[in-house]
Parts: C-alpha cells; structure tokens; sequence
C-alpha cells in the first residue's frame, strides 16, 4: 500500500503539469497573436506619421512663399522707380562695377502684405488606451465613474493588417481581457456605503429590471401584474423617482412580460409574452405616451408557435436598421427586423432544430452577424446569418438559463447554469467549448438554481453581478483564481432576481420578490 501512494501522486503531479503546458500553450499563442496585431499597427501608425510629416512640410514650405511675395513685389518697386531717375545715376552705377554697393534707403511707402495661405492640418488621432480595463486593482474596480472612450486608431484603415480569429478578433479599442480571467490571488472588493429599499409600486412580483441604453438615469422595471414602471435615479443615488406606469398583459391571456428590452434610440420599450393560444406575442411602448395611453402597443406579428417566449435582445449590429432576436419554449431562435412604417417588423426564423428544449437565452455578436444561443438542453449554439448554418455548437454538464456578452470584450462571454456552486461559466468565443473560468455560490437546498435569477456584467467588464435565491447579491471579480464570490451584499429580505450596474454611477440597482427596489452606492 505505500509503495502504491507514491506512484498516485506521481499520476496526479503529471496530470498538473499536462493541464498547466496546455494552459501556457494557449498563452503563448495569444502572446503571438498579439505580436502580429501590434506589428500591423506599429506599420499602420509609423505610415501615418509619415503622411503628417509631409503635410506639415507643405505647409511650412508656403509659409515660406507667402513671406517672400511682398519682399518681392518691393523690389520691384524699387526698380521701377530708380528707372524714372535721371540715366546719369543709372550709367554711372553701371560704370563703376569695382565700387561697392550701398544699402538702399527704405521705400517711403507702405509694405504690400499678402497673407500666407492657412491649409487646415489634420490633426492625428492617438488610439487611446481603455484605462477601465487596466490590470490596476487599486483604480479599475472603480466602475461608470467615466464612461471608456473608444480607441480612435486607423484600425479602420488597416485592412490588410487586420488580425482576425475564426469567430472574433481583438479590435483596438479593446485589450483581451481573456489573458487576465483567473489568474490573479487578490480579490478587488467594492465598498458599499449604502444601501437603500424603495417600494416598486408593483402589485406582485417583479421579473425584469433594464437600464435605458442612452439616458443613464432612467431604468424600467417589470412584475407578474402586467405593469412596466419607468423609474429616474435621483441625485443623492438612494432613491428613484416612479415616472409612470404602463399595462402590457396581452389581450386575450392577459400574460405578463417574460423579458424586457430598450429600443437602441432609448424611447421605446419592448417586451415579450407567451404564443399560447394565439395571443399577442410582442408588445411595445413609447415614453411619450405614459400619461396619454394606458395600455401597449401589441405587434400584429407572431413567429413562435407554442409556449413561452424567454428573452428579447437587440442585436448590436451597425449599418442596418434595429433588429432583435426573441426564443422560447419551441425551440426557435427568430429575427425581427424592424420596416420603415413605424410598429411593422418581419421576421425570419434563424433555426428551430439546433435545440431538443427550450431555447432560454440568445444574443448578438458584435464584430459579426452572428447569434449565440443557449437552451435547456445543456447546449451552446452558434449561428451564422450569412453562412446560415452554425459555426459552433457543443454541449454542457447541466442546463443553460441565460448567457451574456461582454460589454468590453468582443470574445468574452458568460453562460449562467443550474448547478449549485457552478453558477457562472466564462467562455472565449475564439476557444470554442473550453470554459475559461468557473464561478459560483452555495445554495440552501440542493435544488438547481431558478431561471428567474439573472447576472450582469459591470460596464468596466471586470465584475459579475448575480442574484441569488437566498437575499444576497453576490459580486465576481473576473480576475480572481478563486471560485467563491469576491464579496456579497447583503440587500433585500427575500431572494434577489437580478443587480444591475448602472453605466455611469458608482451605483447598483436590484430587484427582489420582497416587492422592493435596491439602491447600493459605493466607492
């Protein structure tokens, strides 16, 4: 027996040491990776330079012939008028070549000024570097207090130089996150200074929580009453004002929203409800009408065929006109494209057959026209519009309830699970099925956690925030090696459904079946 000891710990030692060569040979090859972007833009940005250079010596250069016209135009003044003296004065300076010359007397007359010709420089555009995603712990985890600019480098110019990965590729705006997931020891904690609970103002129990994507003091809430509260942070951010209220139960179940979304242009709600039945499958909203209308907008329009519509997401895509991707209980995955008449949208089924159940989650890529989806039956799909087939799709240990893309990272997403004490996966979408990190909670009961419970990514992309069925916020820091929560905030008196990061304020928003509202500030 204890010659047999040896000999397992030897197995386990090589099992490490097979795990850790093949997690440094996927750094290493992003390291080259990297080596031959940063090559491109050192070419791109040396080329620029040059052109600047050369610009500047033009201008420089007709600086230089606008000053010497009126030096020009004296001479030749001068030489008029000697040519009207008396011939005398003229032959004897030409007779007397050896004699030296004189300085002549200033012209009498003003100067002739002509000014140089401006020629507007074009100034060059540094790409600035994204200060929130710098690997500080001591400043990067102070979130929304200045929104990342993005990087203005010729990465547009440089086609020929782009480095693109199979389904992603790193832009200039944005650094890879992916290299900095699991790999520190020190946990970056939030200080919480206060903590705040306002009564929703609905009559049972809230479902959905969004923050409005272009006025950042404004958020919608959603409850099993069928009503959208809209909602404005006050000042001193521990409370919100209640704007007013709108009635989407659809017409004929009177279903409420399962999910909620904002229109890209900030003054629209969307949100969608049950295909049982034949009933109103989407609803919508402006903000102009509260007060003025009492119930939504219901899309004539129906795509799904059975049961309940999970989620609605707006694709982030540029150069097209909005469009969303809605899926549910039939297993489809459906595009809405939205018509020039305002309330018409057409819809394209994307697939109905890539999942065996309930499709719970779907998103846009941003650098390409692609959807990523995620179902109950464990599997993770990725379909391309263009190819119009899949480009990923493989399979987990436990069912999907949601999955999110990173607001930093083209190739960093999440896909939030059932089991207990592994809530939370990172994938790389350039990686395909490896998980890059594991994140997780402890549970009360054994039981798998509910679809009702949503994370949500802080605007740095530093930080995972996620509800919880005991009353707990529990943080992430995705930087961290550790599995366990960096911290958790302990905020309402039932479980919390969901913690949102506002995009501009050292705030976090939570909803929770206590009917309440969460206002957590900190520094």
């Amino acid at each position: 027996m204890e010659s047999k000891k040896p000999m397992c710990e030897e197995e386990a030692d090589e099992e490490t040491l097979l795990s850790l060569i093949d997690k440094r040979k996927k750094n290493v090859k992003r390291c080259n990776e990297k080596i031959l972007y940063y090559t491109a833009q050192l070419k791109c940005e040396t080329s620029e330079l040059d052109k600047l250079k050369a610009q500047l010596e033009a201008v420089q250069s007709r600086k230089q012939l606008a000053k010497s016209v009126p030096n020009s135009l004296l001479k030749k003044r001068k030489l008029e008028s000697s040519s009207t003296s008396t011939g005398s004065s003229s032959m004897e300076s030409q007779s007397s070549p050896g004699r030296n010359e004189t300085k002549s007397e200033p012209s009498k007359k003003p100067q002739l000024f002509i000014p140089a010709m401006l020629v507007p420089i074009s100034k060059p555009k540094p790409a600035v570097a994204n200060l929130h995603t710098a690997t500080n712990y001591g400043t990067s985890h102070q979130l929304g207090m200045l929104k990342p600019k993005p990087a203005v480098a010729s990465f547009h110019t440089a086609t020929n130089h782009e480095i693109s990965h199979q389904f992603g590729r790193v832009k200039d705006n944005e650094i890879d996150m992916v290299e900095s997931v699991g790999t520190s020891t020190k946990v970056a904690t939030l200080n919480f200074n206060s903590t705040n609970l306002i009564s929703s103002q609905h009559k049972r129990k809230l479902r959905c929580l969004e923050l409005c994507p272009t006025d950042d003091t404004v958020f919608a809430t959603s409850g099993l009453d069928g009503a959208v509260n809209l909602w404005e942070v006050q000042e001193k951010l521990t409370s919100a004002k209640f704007m007013g209220s709108m009635d989407c139960l659809s017409p004929n179940k009177r279903r409420w929203p399962e999910d909620i979304a904002w229109h890209p242009d900030g003054r629209r709600i969307f949100a969608v409800h049950s295909a049982d039945g034949d009933d109103s499958q989407v609803s919508s909203f402006s903000l102009r009408q509260l007060g003025h209308q009492k119930e939504a907008f219901f899309l004539e329009e129906k795509a799904h065929q059975k049961g309940i519509i999970n989620r609605i997401n707006f694709m982030p895509w540029k150069g097209q006109r909005p469009c969303f991707v809605t899926c549910g209980c039939d297993h489809a995955v459906v595009l809405w494209k939205e018509g020039e008449n305002e309330g018409r949208w057409s819809q394209e089924l994307l697939h109905r057959n890539q999942h065996s159940s309930s499709v719970m989650a779907a998103f846009g890529l941003q650098h390409k026209e692609a959807v990523l989806s995620v179902g109950a039956d464990k599997r993770v799909v990725l379909f391309d519009l263009a190819a119009g087939r899949n480009e990923i799709k493989f399979q987990l240990n436990s069912k999907c309830l949601n999955a999110l893309p990173s607001p930093c990272n083209s190739n960093l997403y999440l896909v939030q699970l059932g089991s207990p004490g592994q809530q939370l996966h990172l994938f790389d979408i350039r990686e395909k099925p490896e998980e890059l990190h594991v994140f997780g909670w402890e549970q009360e009961t054994n039981e798998s956690q509910s679809a009702l419970i949503n994370s949500s990514w802080s605007p740095d992309g530093w930080h995972i925030s996620s509800g919880s069925n005991n009353p707990l916020i529990h943080i992430f820091d995705i930087r961290h090696s550790g599995k366990r929560p960096s911290q958790s905030l302990k905020a309402h008196s039932n479980r919390v459904f969901k913690a949102a990061w506002h995009s501009s304020l050292p705030l976090l928003i939570s909803i929770s079946s206590d009917l309440h509202i969460g206002m957590h500030s900190y520094k």
